[in-house]
């Protein structure tokens, strides 16, 4: 039962709200989500190299509890050529009980005028079925899917876990393994053609700024990938434990994958968090290096399956299409990945020039992980 009759305001976030921020979302989300400590809130709060972030609430009138946020995580994007002040808009949640469209509607308006108070020109949002059913007909260059990517790494154990008859499972697992070789086979990169060597790094050094110094104009739209942005989006909070896979000229970054394990319902997954390479066909054998690479640790860590997001027109998706990966079916998906955005100003020539093949886009770029 909602309560509709409960007044609730709209406001901002200030100290001394984090319990009520977290005990909202590990009711929602249980304990192992991205944000279940102070430590994961100070982390996306106060320690991202873009800015502190912003957290439109509403509250209760009576208890001045917060009973629903959406985050407004600032970003530096790279936007056809410039760099840009660029947000993301995450983890919207309300309170079961205050699920009524007062408190979304009261939310969401506080939610937009922190984009005219802050003078944040863009903004991007993954978003639900009902949301990006009601903006694709209106515009479809504002709203769109990422693909998601799987490669069956254990066909037995998947077929096992997603038939409810042992036998029929048990057949389909057999047939698996045997055309699984024939169905995703990775390519294999000549190394020496390029000189490329594979390591596995602790973290990020200078080295991947001069590698974004290259990479930054390869699509239009990308979230800036410097160094520091890697460190802070990777750091090991919740105990997330993160892989950084990079190739190699010499002491020269050529491409950079990072990785992670993850328990997905009940699946051990292993997953492509983010995958960039340079331009051209050095980068492409890096590339193919990359998912070798992948392939290898995911394997060894006994996941049964993997995946990543990555947007269609990229020469990253086609390098993870040629190391096996199928778009994932509908009914196998955990979810679809609908991503919408809003430029705030409104410039002609920056406006009416963004369209959804301008953007990169990967897990990354999505907060839940």
């Amino acid at each position: 039962m909602t309560k509709e009759s409960c007044q609730v305001v709209a406001d901002l976030y200030r100290a001394g709200d984090e319990a009520d921020i977290l005990a909202l979302n590990r009711m929602e989300y249980g304990p192992t989500d991205i944000l279940s400590t102070l430590e994961d809130l100070e982390w996306r709060y106060a320690q991202n190299p873009a800015g502190r972030a912003t957290i439109a609430v509403v509250r209760d009138r009576d208890s001045g509890s917060i009973v629903g946020f959406i985050w407004v995580v600032p970003l530096r994007m790279r936007v056809f050529g410039k760099d840009w002040s660029g947000a993301t808009g995450t983890n919207l949640l309300i309170h079961p009980d205050y699920r009524g469209m007062s408190a979304y509607a009261k939310l969401m308006r506080r939610f937009r005028q922190v984009f005219v108070d802050r003078d944040i020109p863009l903004h991007y949002s993954f978003i639900s079925e009902t949301t990006y059913s009601r903006l694709r007909p209106k515009d479809p260059r504002v709203a769109f899917e990422v693909p998601l990517l799987i490669r069956p790494l254990d066909m037995m154990k998947l077929a096992r876990a997603h038939f409810n008859n042992r036998w029929q499972g048990l057949i389909v697992g057999i047939g698996g393994q045997l055309v699984t070789p024939l169905l995703f086979r990775a390519r294999q990169s000549d190394l020496d053609q390029h000189n490329l060597t594979l390591h596995v790094l602790d973290g990020f050094d200078d080295r991947f700024d001069d590698f974004w110094a290259r990479a930054q104009d390869k699509y239009p739209v990308m979230v800036i990938r410097d160094r520091r942005y890697l460190a802070w989006r990777f750091a090991g909070i919740s105990d997330r434990q993160y892989r950084v896979l990079v190739v190699q000229v010499g002491d020269e970054v050529i491409g950079y994958v990072v990785l992670r394990c993850a328990n997905i319902r009940g699946i051990p997954t292993g997953l492509i968090m983010d995958l960039l390479v340079e331009a051209g066909p050095r980068g492409e054998a890096a590339g193919a290096c990359l998912m070798a690479g992948a392939w290898r640790y995911f394997r060894s860590e006994k996941m049964w399956l993997a995946g990543g997001l990555m947007s269609s027109h990229t020469a990253e998706y086609h390098i993870i299409r040629q190391a096996g990966y199928l778009p994932c079916p509908a009914y196998f998906a955990p979810q679809f990945f609908r991503l919408a955005y809003r430029v705030h100003d409104k410039k002609p020539a920056t406006a009416h020039r963004l369209l959804p093949e301008h953007w990169f886009v990967t897990i990354a770029d999505y907060e839940a992980h």
